[in-house]
């Protein structure tokens, strides 16, 4: 999107003489329906800004310029049947080869559903069966987000980058022990799962690592994870017990003001959200090369949807990060 609005004056008009004092002028932009998230990250950005220009003859033009947030809905009800589906991967290790291979090491990851939202807590069903002379020192389970940058020219190029949203761990197991434990995930406020941009894509993985100490490979588990907008059920922990139901009656509600914006089908009693900024990234110098004699705060973080379900929710989880080389729209 690009739109030019002339406040006073005209482009090839006479100059104009401002006299001291405050001059309140009003503009709108329409946005287009087609607009994807705001994002800030490594190699790239999607990012909307409105810009001010006082050109002023035989001076330096001055302008005063802001971004702001662009969220596109994700409503899960409406993504593929699969995000309301239990999740259940199984991972087996065993240690040296031949006649001095080991008994395997068991390891399984299961969740409830596969789609959330920001505010919601991911339970993660862990067990481990480990019949391998090695102890399992530890096991991580961590939210990842994998941002790909897709060049065009002059051929297509991907590059992917991958960062810890959030992290938590817990105790392992000795050998030829079993054990079992249920890890929660509380998610921050993070940008929907957006796999539609054609230059840049935002994907989330659930990842449990067991840990081993010396030269061993840990085993890993991922699982994929679709964050959006609007959730599946109302639930701030969805269990295996209440996993929604497609069939299951939801009551419509505007999320819009607009008479011309698409409703969403969200349940009656879900609380209403709030809009945070993202936890998972630095404050972003919106100032672009060649720009110059600009005033105003040239920091930007996106405000992204978070849903507070009840007052006494645990706290955020500090970010951790880690790097490799591996749509009704809302305004705030």
């Amino acid at each position: 999107m690009n739109s030019t609005t002339y406040l006073a004056g005209l482009k090839d008009g006479t100059n104009i003489n401002l006299l001291p004092g405050l001059h309140p002028y009003r503009f709108s932009c329409d946005l287009p329906a087609n607009l994807v998230t705001s994002v800030e990250a490594k190699h790239g950005h999607i990012r909307y800004t409105v810009k001010v220009i006082v050109e002023r003859s035989w001076k330096a033009d001055q302008s005063y310029k802001v971004a702001f947030t662009v969220l596109r809905h994700v409503n899960l009800s409406e993504e593929n049947f699969d995000v309301r589906l239990p999740t259940k991967t199984t991972h087996a290790k065993t240690f040296c080869c031949g006649p001095c291979r080991s008994a395997p090491m068991v390891f399984t990851a299961e969740t409830p559903i596969s789609g959330y939202v920001p505010g919601q807590t991911i339970a993660v069903r862990i067990e481990v069966d480990n019949q391998s002379n090695k102890t399992l020192n530890e096991i991580a389970t961590k939210l990842l987000r994998e941002v790909s940058f897709i060049s065009q020219t002059p051929y297509t190029r991907v590059k992917t980058s991958t960062a810890v949203m959030v992290e938590i761990r817990c105790k392992g197991v000795e050998k030829h022990q079993k054990d079992s434990c249920v890890q929660h995930l509380l998610i921050p406020p993070l940008p929907p799962t957006n796999r539609t941009c054609q230059v840049l894509t935002v994907n989330y993985v659930l990842e449990v690592e067991g840990k081993f100490s010396g030269l061993t490979i840990n085993p890993r588990i991922q699982v994929p994870i679709t964050l959006g907008t609007i959730p599946l059920t109302t639930s701030a922990i969805p269990t295996f017990d209440d996993v929604p139901n497609m069939t299951t009656t939801i009551v419509v509600q505007p999320m819009a003001s607009t008479s011309n914006a698409q409703t969403h089908a969200i349940p009656v009693d879900l609380p209403p959200p709030s809009y945070e900024e993202a936890t998972h990234t630095n404050r972003a110098n919106i100032q672009e090369e060649g720009e110059t004699n600009e005033i105003g705060c040239k920091e930007f973080c996106p405000r992204y949807i978070i849903y507070r379900f009840s007052a006494d929710e645990p706290t955020l989880p500090e970010v951790s990060e880690s790097k490799s080389n591996k749509q009704s729209m809302e305004v705030e």
